[in-house]
C-alpha cells in the first residue's frame, strides 16, 4: 500500500461520512457507498504505486447507470501529492482531505466528467476515468453546449441566422416537451459562427405524469462544409443529456446523409420490425472526436 497516513478503513469510513447524501458533492450527485475496492476491478489508469485508491459509487443526477470513480489515497508527506489535490494544499486531517476530495470530484462532475469521461464496465458498475487531452477534447476547433433556456432564455434566433431549422425546437419548448437542446459553435474568441444543433423531446407524460421513458431526437442539423465529427457530437451529447434526464432509450426516425452515420456511430440501430433507429441507456457509445 502506498505510504498514507491513515489506515484504508479509516479513509473509506471518512468518506462515506461525507460522501453518501444526496447533493453532498454537487448537484445531481447521489452518493451510494464508499468501497476498498471491487471484485474484479482491473489495474485502473488512476492508481499507480504510488497512488493506490478506494472507490466512491455512485448514481448522476436520472440516469440508470451505477457509476464507480476511484479515488486515489493521499501519499505521505515525503510522497507527491496525488491527482486532484494541488501540490500546495495543507491536507492536516483525514477530514481536510476528504473537503479535497470533494472539490475535485465536483470540479470534474461539474465540467461534464460522466459524458467525456473513458468508461470501464465491472460487474454492474461503470468505472469513470479521465481520458487523454485527446480524448476529452470537443470536435478540433467547434465546441457543443446546451442552449440556455430559463427565464429569458434564447429561443435559437442565433441559429435561425446562420440558416438552420429552430421551428421543431420552438414547437417543444412552447408544448413543454423539449428535453435538450444543444448548438455547436467554431470556438474561438467570439463563440461564433454556429454551425449546427440537436433537439431531444421529451416523450409524452404518462397516466400519472411518468416522463422517464423514452425520448426522441427530433433534430441533428449542420450547416454545410460542417465535419461529420460535429454532428457526432451533437448526437452524442444530446443522447447523454437524456439519459442523464432518465430516458431508458432515444429514438429516431433521422436518416439523411448527415445525421444516419452520425447517429449510427453512437450507437443507434434499427430495429427488426421498426422504421425507427433507436439506442438504449446501455448501448450508447462514444464517437472518436479526433481530426480525421
Amino acid at each position: 500500500m502506498a505510504n498514507v497516513p491513515w489506515p484504508r478503513e479509516a479513509v473509506v469510513q471518512a468518506l462515506r461520512e461525507r460522501l453518501l447524501d444526496d447533493g453532498a458533492v454537487t448537484d445531481g450527485f447521489t452518493g451510494l457507498d464508499v468501497r476498498p475496492a471491487l471484485a474484479g476491478e482491473p489495474p485502473h489508469p488512476d492508481s499507480t504505486r504510488e497512488h493506490e485508491h478506494v472507490v466512491v459509487l455512485l448514481r448522476w443526477r436520472q440516469d440508470p447507470h451505477l457509476y464507480a470513480i476511484a479515488v486515489p489515497l493521499v501519499p505521505g508527506p515525503a510522497g507527491p501529492p496525488p491527482p486532484g489535490v494541488h501540490a500546495a494544499s495543507s491536507v492536516h486531517s483525514l477530514q481536510s482531505w476528504a473537503e479535497e476530495v470533494v472539490i475535485s470530484l465536483a470540479e470534474d462532475l461539474d465540467t461534464g466528467l460522466v459524458q467525456w469521461a473513458r468508461r470501464t464496465q465491472v460487474g454492474d458498475a461503470t468505472f469513470l476515468s479521465s481520458p487523454g487531452a485527446a480524448e476529452k477534447s470537443p470536435p478540433e476547433g467547434y465546441y457543443v453546449g446546451p442552449l440556455y433556456l430559463g427565464p429569458g432564455g434564447d429561443d435559437g434566433a442565433h441559429l435561425a441566422d446562420v440558416g438552420l431549422d429552430v421551428s421543431t425546437a420552438r414547437r417543444l419548448l412552447t408544448d413543454g416537451r423539449l428535453l435538450t437542446w444543444l448548438h455547436a459553435y467554431v470556438n474561438n474568441a467570439r463563440g461564433e459562427p454556429y454551425v449546427g444543433h440537436a433537439v431531444v423531446a421529451r416523450a409524452p407524460a404518462g397516466v400519472a405524469g411518468e416522463r422517464s421513458g423514452p425520448a426522441r431526437l427530433e433534430v441533428l442539423q449542420v450547416v454545410p462544409g460542417t465535419p461529420g465529427t460535429v454532428s457526432a457530437a451533437l448526437a452524442y451529447h444530446a443522447v447523454r443529456e437524456a439519459v442523464e434526464a432518465g430516458a431508458q432509450s432515444v429514438s429516431s426516425t433521422l436518416g439523411d446523409p448527415v445525421a444516419r452515420p452520425a447517429l449510427e456511430e453512437v450507437g443507434f440501430r434499427r430495429g427488426d420490425s421498426s422504421a425507427e433507429l433507436s439506442v438504449t441507456w446501455r448501448e450508447v457509445r462514444r464517437p472518436d472526436l479526433r481530426r480525421r
